[in-house]
């Protein structure tokens, strides 16, 4: 994990002379640009594919249903698989009526999705008024949804695996591989998986594997397919931790 000190902050041209604006990247970008922050407060969604957002230790994978508010001062990443649009609002926190101090998943309201997709359609940065600005945080207010994401492990050793994992979800490798390629005893990996996150090292690669799933059913592949994707041998097994993980079928959350 990288130190909080050696985190840059990254300030955009002419970011002291504007209230907000947006970003619009290249559909064939893929981020991964490293832990850094903004003194602004940043909504990050794709319009379309989906982005892997990392945030205050935590991890969220966001698929066009779903933003992320990132608090300035955070350190955070995001990465994309291409072809992906990537849209980022910027706020600096006086303009900001949100309260909220924690990274927050909003649900993408079809309102919400017309205001950034307008304000993105030039490509590039571009200014937003102060009318947009207050709806937009409008929407963004009454969105919140309660998903805590997959706390990243602080132990170097365990935060390799939780890379990798995440990266691909239906990795099966069992936990004494990865402690023998890394040079550690397993149980030292397993109880850094449980200090680091409250989870034990089933449970957390659980929680990654589902949250994968949600970018996955959201592009409609069936719910078989998706189960053996993010690594599930059976898809009965995957409804099951799916719905003790979000209250529902696979099925009704696509829906």
């Amino acid at each position: 994990m990288t130190a909080l000190d050696d985190v840059v902050t990254d300030d955009h041209p002419g970011s002291a002379e504007r209230d907000a604006w947006t970003c619009a990247f290249d559909t064939e970008e893929g981020g991964a640009w490293g832990l850094h922050r903004h003194d602004q407060h940043q909504l990050v969604w794709t319009a379309a594919g989906s982005a892997r957002a990392v945030a205050g230790g935590r991890s969220w994978v966001l698929p066009p249903s779903r933003a992320l508010f990132v608090p300035g001062g955070v350190p955070h990443d995001v990465v994309l698989r291409p072809p992906a649009a990537l849209h980022c609002l910027y706020v600096w926190p006086h303009a900001c009526p949100l309260p909220w101090t924690r990274p927050t998943v909003v649900a993408v309201s079809g309102l919400l999705r017309e205001l950034l997709l307008a304000l993105g359609q030039t490509g590039g940065e571009g200014p937003v008024a102060a009318p947009t600005l207050a709806l937009v945080l409008h929407e963004v207010a009454g969105a919140a949804v309660a998903d805590d994401g997959v706390v990243l492990p602080e132990d170097p050793r365990a935060a390799a695996v939780a890379t990798r994992l995440l990266a691909d979800p239906a990795d099966d490798t069992p936990l004494a591989d990865w402690a023998a390629r890394l040079r550690v005893g397993e149980s030292t990996l397993r109880r850094a998986f449980v200090t680091g996150t409250g989870l034990t090292w089933t449970e957390w690669r659980s929680r990654a594997r589902l949250q994968a799933a949600l970018a996955l059913l959201e592009r409609g592949l069936p719910v078989t397919s998706v189960a053996a994707r993010v690594g599930y041998a059976s898809v009965h097994g995957f409804g099951t931790a799916f719905r003790r993980r979000y209250g529902t079928s696979p099925g009704a959350w696509r829906s």
